[in-house]
Protein backbone atom coordinates (compact mmCIF):
# COMPACT_ATOMS: atom_id res chain seq x y z
CA UNK A 1 0.00 0.00 0.00
CA UNK A 2 0.98 3.62 -0.40
CA UNK A 3 -0.59 6.69 1.14
CA UNK A 4 -0.32 10.40 1.73
CA UNK A 5 -1.92 12.34 4.59
CA UNK A 6 -2.13 16.06 5.25
CA UNK A 7 -3.95 18.41 7.63
CA UNK A 8 -4.48 22.15 7.39
CA UNK A 9 -5.77 24.73 9.88
CA UNK A 10 -8.07 26.32 7.29
CA UNK A 11 -8.85 30.04 7.15
CA UNK A 12 -11.14 30.54 10.14
CA UNK A 13 -9.81 28.50 13.09
CA UNK A 14 -7.19 29.45 15.67
CA UNK A 15 -6.22 25.84 16.36
CA UNK A 16 -5.79 22.78 14.15
CA UNK A 17 -7.78 20.03 15.85
CA UNK A 18 -7.56 17.59 12.92
CA UNK A 19 -4.95 14.83 13.12
CA UNK A 20 -3.96 11.94 10.89
CA UNK A 21 -1.59 8.99 11.05
CA UNK A 22 -0.59 6.70 8.20
CA UNK A 23 1.35 3.43 8.18
CA UNK A 24 1.83 1.54 4.90
CA UNK A 25 3.73 -1.28 6.63
CA UNK A 26 2.51 -3.98 9.04
CA UNK A 27 1.57 -2.80 12.51
CA UNK A 28 0.74 -5.53 14.99
CA UNK A 29 -1.40 -8.10 13.20
CA UNK A 30 -2.58 -5.64 10.53
CA UNK A 31 -0.90 -5.15 7.17
CA UNK A 32 -1.32 -1.34 7.30
CA UNK A 33 -3.28 1.29 9.21
CA UNK A 34 -4.68 4.77 8.56
CA UNK A 35 -6.53 7.02 11.03
CA UNK A 36 -8.14 10.47 10.95
CA UNK A 37 -9.49 12.29 14.03
CA UNK A 38 -11.26 15.64 14.41
CA UNK A 39 -11.08 16.96 17.97
CA UNK A 40 -13.77 18.81 19.89
CA UNK A 41 -13.17 21.14 22.81
CA UNK A 42 -11.88 24.61 23.58
CA UNK A 43 -8.28 25.80 23.27
CA UNK A 44 -5.88 22.83 23.23
CA UNK A 45 -8.42 20.23 24.40
CA UNK A 46 -9.51 19.35 20.88
CA UNK A 47 -5.93 19.11 19.68
CA UNK A 48 -5.05 16.88 22.62
CA UNK A 49 -8.12 14.68 22.07
CA UNK A 50 -7.48 14.07 18.36
CA UNK A 51 -3.72 13.49 18.57
CA UNK A 52 -3.97 11.33 21.68
CA UNK A 53 -6.83 9.27 20.26
CA UNK A 54 -5.04 8.61 16.95
CA UNK A 55 -1.74 7.70 18.59
CA UNK A 56 -3.42 5.57 21.28
CA UNK A 57 -5.47 3.75 18.65
CA UNK A 58 -2.25 2.89 16.81
CA UNK A 59 -0.67 1.64 20.05
CA UNK A 60 -3.65 -0.53 20.96
CA UNK A 61 -3.70 -2.02 17.45
CA UNK A 62 0.02 -2.77 17.58
CA UNK A 63 -0.22 -4.73 20.83
CA UNK A 64 -3.54 -6.47 20.18
CA UNK A 65 -3.41 -10.25 20.17
CA UNK A 66 -6.55 -10.51 18.03
CA UNK A 67 -6.16 -11.75 14.46
CA UNK A 68 -9.26 -10.44 12.69
CA UNK A 69 -9.17 -6.78 11.56
CA UNK A 70 -12.59 -5.80 12.88
CA UNK A 71 -11.93 -7.53 16.21
CA UNK A 72 -8.68 -5.58 16.50
CA UNK A 73 -10.54 -2.36 15.71
CA UNK A 74 -13.24 -3.09 18.28
CA UNK A 75 -10.68 -3.68 21.02
CA UNK A 76 -8.64 -0.60 20.07
CA UNK A 77 -11.57 1.80 19.84
CA UNK A 78 -12.98 0.72 23.22
CA UNK A 79 -9.60 1.22 24.89
CA UNK A 80 -9.06 4.54 23.12
CA UNK A 81 -12.45 5.80 24.23
CA UNK A 82 -11.68 4.83 27.84
CA UNK A 83 -8.39 6.75 27.73
CA UNK A 84 -9.91 9.92 26.26
CA UNK A 85 -12.98 9.79 28.50
CA UNK A 86 -10.86 9.46 31.63
CA UNK A 87 -8.54 12.28 30.53
CA UNK A 88 -11.62 14.42 29.93
CA UNK A 89 -12.46 14.32 33.63
CA UNK A 90 -9.52 16.67 34.24
CA UNK A 91 -10.58 20.37 34.40
CA UNK A 92 -8.26 21.49 31.58
CA UNK A 93 -9.77 18.89 29.24
CA UNK A 94 -13.39 19.15 30.33
CA UNK A 95 -15.80 18.43 27.48
CA UNK A 96 -13.21 17.23 25.02
CA UNK A 97 -13.95 14.48 22.53
CA UNK A 98 -12.98 13.50 19.00
CA UNK A 99 -14.22 11.76 15.92
CA UNK A 100 -12.27 8.75 14.69
CA UNK A 101 -12.25 6.92 11.37
CA UNK A 102 -9.73 4.17 10.69
CA UNK A 103 -9.08 1.80 7.82
CA UNK A 104 -6.89 -1.19 7.05
CA UNK A 105 -6.61 -3.07 3.76
CA UNK A 106 -6.06 -6.81 3.46
CA UNK A 107 -5.92 -8.09 -0.09
CA UNK A 108 -8.91 -6.63 -1.93
CA UNK A 109 -10.89 -5.88 1.24
CA UNK A 110 -10.98 -2.67 3.27
CA UNK A 111 -12.00 -2.81 6.93
CA UNK A 112 -13.29 0.40 8.48
CA UNK A 113 -14.38 1.69 11.89
CA UNK A 114 -15.86 5.12 12.54
CA UNK A 115 -17.44 7.16 15.27
CA UNK A 116 -18.49 10.75 14.62
CA UNK A 117 -18.64 12.48 11.25
CA UNK A 118 -15.18 11.99 9.80
CA UNK A 119 -15.59 9.88 6.70
CA UNK A 120 -14.15 7.07 4.61
CA UNK A 121 -14.75 7.02 0.85
CA UNK A 122 -13.85 4.77 -2.05
CA UNK A 123 -13.17 6.54 -5.34
CA UNK A 124 -12.98 4.79 -8.69
CA UNK A 125 -13.91 4.95 -12.33
CA UNK A 126 -17.59 4.35 -11.47
CA UNK A 127 -17.82 7.25 -9.00
CA UNK A 128 -17.31 8.17 -5.38
CA UNK A 129 -19.01 6.27 -2.56
CA UNK A 130 -19.12 7.14 1.11
CA UNK A 131 -18.40 3.98 3.11
CA UNK A 132 -19.16 5.34 6.58
CA UNK A 133 -22.36 6.75 8.06
CA UNK A 134 -22.08 10.11 9.82
CA UNK A 135 -23.08 10.25 13.47
CA UNK A 136 -24.45 13.78 13.31
CA UNK A 137 -27.67 15.74 13.63
CA UNK A 138 -27.88 16.68 9.95
CA UNK A 139 -26.96 13.16 8.80
CA UNK A 140 -29.96 11.85 10.67
CA UNK A 141 -32.13 14.41 8.87
CA UNK A 142 -30.69 13.27 5.52
CA UNK A 143 -31.39 9.61 6.32
CA UNK A 144 -34.96 10.56 7.26
CA UNK A 145 -35.40 12.37 3.94
CA UNK A 146 -35.76 15.82 5.52
CA UNK A 147 -32.57 17.20 3.92
CA UNK A 148 -30.59 16.51 0.77
CA UNK A 149 -26.84 15.88 0.99
CA UNK A 150 -26.14 19.30 -0.54
CA UNK A 151 -28.49 21.02 1.92
CA UNK A 152 -26.74 19.26 4.78
CA UNK A 153 -23.36 20.70 3.70
CA UNK A 154 -24.60 24.23 4.44
CA UNK A 155 -26.95 23.56 7.37
CA UNK A 156 -26.27 25.73 10.43
CA UNK A 157 -26.09 22.63 12.62
CA UNK A 158 -23.84 20.55 10.38
CA UNK A 159 -21.14 20.53 13.07
CA UNK A 160 -23.35 18.89 15.72
CA UNK A 161 -22.26 15.27 16.14
CA UNK A 162 -24.16 12.65 18.09
CA UNK A 163 -21.34 10.19 18.88
CA UNK A 164 -17.66 10.76 19.62
CA UNK A 165 -14.62 9.20 21.24
CA UNK A 166 -14.48 10.37 24.86
CA UNK A 167 -17.96 11.88 24.97
CA UNK A 168 -19.35 9.03 27.07
CA UNK A 169 -17.99 6.11 29.06
CA UNK A 170 -19.39 3.66 26.50
CA UNK A 171 -19.65 4.16 22.76
CA UNK A 172 -21.23 2.57 19.71
CA UNK A 173 -18.95 2.68 16.66
CA UNK A 174 -19.91 1.42 13.21
CA UNK A 175 -17.87 -1.19 11.36
CA UNK A 176 -17.70 -1.80 7.61
CA UNK A 177 -16.13 -4.31 5.23
CA UNK A 178 -15.81 -3.30 1.57
CA UNK A 179 -14.52 -5.14 -1.50
CA UNK A 180 -12.14 -3.10 -3.65
CA UNK A 181 -11.19 -2.98 -7.32
CA UNK A 182 -7.47 -2.70 -8.10
CA UNK A 183 -7.62 0.88 -9.37
CA UNK A 184 -9.80 2.30 -6.60
CA UNK A 185 -8.47 4.84 -4.10
CA UNK A 186 -9.56 5.09 -0.49
CA UNK A 187 -9.93 8.46 1.21
CA UNK A 188 -10.30 9.44 4.84
CA UNK A 189 -11.28 13.04 5.58
CA UNK A 190 -12.88 15.42 8.04
CA UNK A 191 -15.89 17.67 7.55
CA UNK A 192 -13.58 20.56 6.71
CA UNK A 193 -13.20 18.93 3.29
CA UNK A 194 -16.59 17.50 2.42
CA UNK A 195 -18.57 20.51 3.69
CA UNK A 196 -16.50 22.77 1.44
CA UNK A 197 -15.96 20.62 -1.67
CA UNK A 198 -18.61 18.65 -3.56
CA UNK A 199 -18.41 14.90 -4.12
CA UNK A 200 -18.15 15.50 -7.87
CA UNK A 201 -15.12 17.76 -7.43
CA UNK A 202 -13.47 15.41 -4.94
CA UNK A 203 -13.90 12.54 -7.39
CA UNK A 204 -12.42 14.58 -10.23
CA UNK A 205 -9.31 15.41 -8.21
CA UNK A 206 -8.80 11.94 -6.74
CA UNK A 207 -9.35 10.24 -10.12
CA UNK A 208 -6.71 12.36 -11.85
CA UNK A 209 -3.31 10.99 -12.84
CA UNK A 210 -1.43 13.14 -10.32
CA UNK A 211 0.46 11.75 -7.32
CA UNK A 212 -1.35 11.09 -4.06
CA UNK A 213 0.51 14.05 -2.56
CA UNK A 214 -0.57 16.39 -5.35
CA UNK A 215 -4.17 15.19 -5.12
CA UNK A 216 -4.36 15.65 -1.35
CA UNK A 217 -2.79 19.10 -1.51
CA UNK A 218 -5.21 20.12 -4.26
CA UNK A 219 -8.16 19.06 -2.09
CA UNK A 220 -6.82 21.20 0.76
CA UNK A 221 -6.48 24.15 -1.62
CA UNK A 222 -10.03 23.71 -2.90
CA UNK A 223 -11.46 23.59 0.64
CA UNK A 224 -9.67 26.82 1.49
CA UNK A 225 -10.68 28.45 -1.79
CA UNK A 226 -14.30 27.64 -0.88
CA UNK A 227 -13.96 29.44 2.45
CA UNK A 228 -11.80 27.22 4.66
CA UNK A 229 -14.33 27.42 7.48
CA UNK A 230 -12.85 24.51 9.42
CA UNK A 231 -9.68 22.49 9.83
CA UNK A 232 -9.13 20.03 6.99
CA UNK A 233 -7.65 16.53 6.99
CA UNK A 234 -7.21 14.23 3.99
CA UNK A 235 -5.60 10.80 3.71
CA UNK A 236 -5.44 9.06 0.32
CA UNK A 237 -4.60 5.36 0.06
CA UNK A 238 -3.92 3.19 -2.98
CA UNK A 239 -2.24 -0.07 -3.91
Amino acid sequence: MKSYGITDIGLSRKFNQDYSLECDEPIGNLKNLYVVCDGLGGHNAGEFASSTAAESFFDFVEYSESKMPLSIFKEAVIKTNKKIYEAGQEPQYDGMATTLVAITVLGNTAYVVNIGDSRAYVVGRDGITQITLDHSYVAELVREGQLTRDEARFHKKNNVITRAIGAEATIKPDYFQVSLENDEILMLCTDGLYNMVSDMTIRSVVSSHNSLKAKAERLIDLANEAGGKDNIAVVLISK
